[in-house]
């Protein structure tokens, strides 16, 4: 019995193994990592989440993480945001990024959004990529976002500064994501939560 037990997990860890190699493992990032995480070259901006219109559920949208590749290699990552406003700081190889998808978050509820963002890592130093202004629609059938890249770099600055007092500022350059406005389908995400709990759309 032990033997076939340990011969069923050598093959589950043989399959996750070939499925990490042909998706790609995704790299977990922290929006704001560890003084000590932050070293070679770096990109850093904001992200702000709103919604104009009211809606039936408890909780206001915000972003749960969102995702990206390398464009040289097809490296995955994911950034942990959980916010509706924020800023980050990730250090990445130089080299060019395309952001795949953002995932947000209303409460229990989640939604996905596929946003063919693009931004560059230098060679060296920081690079301020912009704010990411979201805007959410209301819970409808075609619900979608907007994302606008605002600049807003002294803002940026200040909390990079405080968060990490021994950066050298001076090496900062502007390198804003592109384009500067993406329209996407938001797709809800199962499993959904209890119907008590939330109402999934505004009632018709």
């Amino acid at each position: 019995m032990r033997v076939i037990i340990i011969h069923r997990l050598r093959v589950w860890a043989l399959i996750g193994w070939c499925l990490c190699i042909m998706t790609g493992c995704v790299h977990q990032l922290q929006a704001i990592p560890a003084p000590e995480s932050l070293k070679g070259s770096v990109v850093f901006g904001q992200i702000h989440v709103w919604q104009a219109e009211p809606s039936g559920r408890i909780f206001l949208p915000e972003l749960a993480s969102f995702e990206f590749i390398r464009q040289e290699g097809g490296a995955r990552y994911r950034v942990e945001v959980e916010a509706d406003t924020s800023w980050f700081a990730i250090p990445l190889e130089p080299g060019e990024y395309q952001v795949t998808r953002l995932i947000m978050r209303e409460g229990e509820f989640r939604a996905s959004a596929e946003v063919p963002l693009r931004f560059e890592s230098p060679t060296q130093g920081l690079a301020y990529i912009g704010k990411w202004s979201i805007q959410v629609e209301a819970p409808n059938f075609r619900r979608e976002l907007v994302v606008k890249v605002e600049t807003a770099p002294t803002e940026a600055l200040v909390e990079l500064r405080l968060r990490y007092p021994r950066i050298n500022l001076k090496q900062v350059v502007t390198r804003l994501t592109e384009p500067t406005i993406v329209r996407a389908r938001l797709y809800e995400m199962t499993p959904y939560p209890r119907f008590r709990w939330f109402n999934r759309h505004n009632p018709t």
